[in-house]
Order: C-alpha cells, then structure tokens, then sequence
C-alpha cells in the first residue's frame, strides 16, 4: 500500500502540490511552529506539501522523516527509496550512505586489507584548526566544489560520485569512471540530487554506464562544464560537455577551429570555466607510446556553446611512463582575474603508484608559450606528487594535494592537504611559495581534492574528499 502510494504521488498528486524542488537547497532543512498546517504550504522546506506529507505518511515538519540524508521529496522523486525507512534495502547501510540503496550490497571492503571503507567529505580553515565531517558514505563524493557565491539556489555543493562498480573491487571511487555521475548536495552534506543518469523514463537514478565527470561551475552559476564519453559509454573519449546549472539541457561542447574538433584516440578532459567565459582544458592521445598532455584556453560562446580562440598553451615530449597517467599538464585553472594558470605537469615514475608531480603557475599568456620558458614550478620534489590545485577567491593563494613517499615508505599518513601562499611578480615573471600542510594529523584519513569556499565572508575555507579503512 506504501508503495501505492508513492506511486500515485509520484505520477498525479505531485506535479500539483510541489513546492519546488528549488527549495531544497542550502541546509537540513526545518520544522513549522503551528499546530495546524496548511495544506499547501511546506512546513519543513522539503519540496513536499503539507498534504502530500499526510498522503506518505511522513513528518510535514522534518525535511528528512526517517534521518538517512535524503529528504523526503528527493527520496520519492529521484532515488524511489522509502522516506519511512532509513534503509530501505535492509542491508544495514542507512540509504543516504548506501552506493544502492534500492538493492541489497555488502559494505564496501577495501581489496587489499579485506577492512570496511567509509568516504567523507569535510570542512576546514587553513590553519588546519576547524575540521568539519559533512558526509559519510560508503561510496566516494569527490571532485567536491561550493556553487559560486550567487548562482541560483546558493548555497550548495556540486560533485562527482559513482553508481556501480564497474571494476568489481567491491568500492565505488574513482576507478569506477565508467559507473560515475555528477550531483548536488547541501553543504552540511545531506540530501544529495544527481543531475546525470536519470532514467528518462522512470525519473529515477540509474547510471547511464558512461563517464560523467570533473563538473565545474561557470563563474556566474549558469551552467556546468564537465568531461563525458556518453557517446560511447566506456570508451573513455572523453569530450567536453556543458549543462545549466539545474543539470537540465546536456549537451556536448563544439568546437569552431583551431584545432578542429578533437580526435579519435584523443581526450579533452579537465575543464574549468574562468571569468570571461575563458575555458581551459588538457588534450592528450593515448597509444603505445603515451603522448604529452597539453594544456589548451579557449573561449566559449554562451549561446551555440562553442569554443574559439584555441591555443595550446603548454607542450612537451612524448614519454613512455610505467604509471597509469601519461606525460603532461593535467587539470588547468585559471585564477580569479584570469591573467594566472595553475597547473601540475607528470615526468616522471619517481612517487610509489602516482609518479612524481609538481604544480606550476604561469601567466595566461606568455611569449615563450607552449615551452617550459612560459612557467615556473611553485614546488619541485621527486618525493612529492603534488596534485589538484585550486585558486582562492582572491588569487594569491592555492590548495592543493599531496602524496608523500617518505611518509609511504614509514607507514605514515601519505595524504595531505596543503596551502601555497604565493608571491607572484609579473615582470620578470616569478613565483615563491610558502606552504602549510593542514592535515598533519595521522588519524587514519587520506585527504584528496580540496576546493575554496566561494563566500567571500568565508574565504579562508576549504572543502575536501577523505577516506579511511577501520
């Protein structure tokens, strides 16, 4: 009969006495103070109206009736999961947690120690002195960045994450491209709602078995950029897509000229979207002999959503390395007045499984461009792979990740995030950079992706992916 109902809700009842999925943004959502609710109104701010709370059954004063993370309406419009049960497959993973939360899944085991994993997301200052948890889950939420500061519904948080294990380890992470998809959550971490692998038919969530991947906002909240090979799901040729910021109207980036359309055999991936509507992103071939990976800007026109203007910005030699990433520049960002490019560039195997990375900084144009005339390196280290750097709101400094082989070889925590405050001077071009581990503390977690807070009231915050074994 429960589920009659969601069902009738869903297909009749609904689409009249929603509020709007618009309104379950922000926080966790709360309750109403009067005895007697309007049946058209929303007590607790879920999206839900008071009468279809009464229909379902559950707490028209509680956005989340039974405390699994989903809201009531998300859990009946997107995930089909019970909002009166907090594990509705009754597999001791409450669904907010549960990478299925429709089917019944072992707790994900890590393959190596055969102990239980838990992924979460957290919160903290750059001096490491605030730490926050805003998630727990058994699948990983990663690629995690805050909507910028006035895009529609603000404030929320857009994310990659992984429906299926595509690689049968039994985890749900990163090597699960082919399973992952993009979605938004609150910034406490509660109700997420997934804007790719919706099923057309049915409205749920179900993967699309392709890569949706890295989204980045543009800087005004409009829209998503991000990477996907739906074209041809699991070929990973990847190609740029963008989407409005409500994951509606998904279409592929095109290009103008200069250089044509990518190739096959080759990869665009890594966007960001800057002020001015610059684009940056890094080209590579795969093959044999693995080809450099070049950093490319660009232009987009909002309107066709196509790119002109396209320069390769930094170029190198073709070398063949034992870890699974090429040579190259990976994962370009410009900086908040677009005239700086931060990037980290692969030469060698030097770093346990990743390899020896090390970020540089450069100006987004530069004489000596594509050569390495053009940059300089924040950090180099052959014991460091240094990854992921992210600008802060006001330019002048970057978080980013690090792995530690000493600390590998030590049995250490390997894991950091760290922050470069920097010193840049334009002429000669020049960078210095002092730099602050914030997450020295071996408590077991392994801290990855860091991203900026987007309220300039709150600047001095990071948001940040971890995991650990127990």
């Amino acid at each position: 009969m429960e589920r009659l109902l969601v069902t009738l809700l869903k297909q009749s009842l609904l689409p009249v006495m929603l509020v709007g999925i618009a309104a379950c943004g922000g926080g966790s959502g709360g309750g109403g103070d009067s005895d007697t609710l309007s049946p058209t109104g929303d007590a607790d701010g879920d999206g839900l109206t008071n009468q279809a709370e009464s229909e379902l059954g559950t707490d028209p004063r509680v956005a989340d009736s039974d405390g699994d993370r989903i809201w009531d309406l998300t859990e009946v419009l997107l995930f089909d999961t019970d909002p009166l049960t907090a594990d509705t497959d009754g597999d001791g993973i409450s669904d907010g947690a549960d990478p299925q939360p429709t089917q019944f899944t072992l707790s994900p085991v890590d393959p190596g120690s055969g102990l239980s994993i838990e992924y979460g997301v957290f919160t903290n200052n750059t001096a490491g002195t605030d730490r926050q948890q805003i998630s727990s889950t058994r699948y990983q939420e990663n690629h995690v960045v805050y909507a910028p500061n006035d895009a529609p519904g603000s404030p929320f948080l857009i994310y990659q994450t992984y429906l299926e294990d595509s690689n049968e380890d039994t985890l749900y992470d990163e090597g699960d491209l082919p399973g992952s998809a993009i979605a938004v959550m609150n910034v406490d971490g509660s109700n997420p709602r997934f804007l790719t692998d919706i099923d057309p038919g049915t409205g749920f969530v179900a993967s699309n078995h392709a890569v949706d991947a890295t989204p980045e906002p543009s800087p005004d909240g409009e829209y998503i950029i991000f990477v996907s090979d739906r074209d041809d799901p699991g070929s990973f040729q990847l190609r740029l897509y963008v989407m409005n910021i409500d994951g509606t109207e998904q279409r592929p980036v095109n290009y103008a000229s200069n250089p044509p359309d990518v190739a096959d055999g080759e990869i665009d991936a890594d966007p960001f979207w800057g002020n001015g509507d610059i684009i940056t992103f890094k080209r590579q071939r795969f093959g044999t002999r693995q080809e450099f990976s070049r950093v490319y800007t660009a232009t987009i026109d909002r309107t066709t959503m196509t790119l002109t203007g396209v320069v390769e910005r930094t170029a190198g030699s073709n070398t063949v390395l034992a870890t699974p990433n090429g040579p190259g520049d990976f994962d370009p960002k410009l900086s908040p007045d677009t005239t700086l490019i931060a990037s980290y560039r692969h030469l060698s195997d030097s770093v346990a499984l990743f390899g020896d990375y090390d970020i540089w900084v450069g100006p987004h144009t530069h004489a000596a461009q594509p050569t390495d005339a053009s940059i300089m390196f924040v950090e180099q280290d052959p014991d460091l792979a240094s990854l992921f750097p992210r600008w802060n709101l006001t330019g002048d400094r970057l978080a980013a990740w690090q792995l530690d082989s000493n600390a590998v070889s030590a049995g250490q925590d390997p894991l950091d995030i760290v922050v470069y405050d920097l010193t840049i001077q334009t002429s000669p071009f020049s960078v210095t950079a002092e730099k602050t581990n914030i997450t020295p503390t071996n408590d077991g977690w392994f801290e990855t992706m860091p991203s900026w807070q987007t309220d300039p009231t709150r600047a001095d915050e990071l948001i940040y992916s971890a995991s650990r074994l127990f």
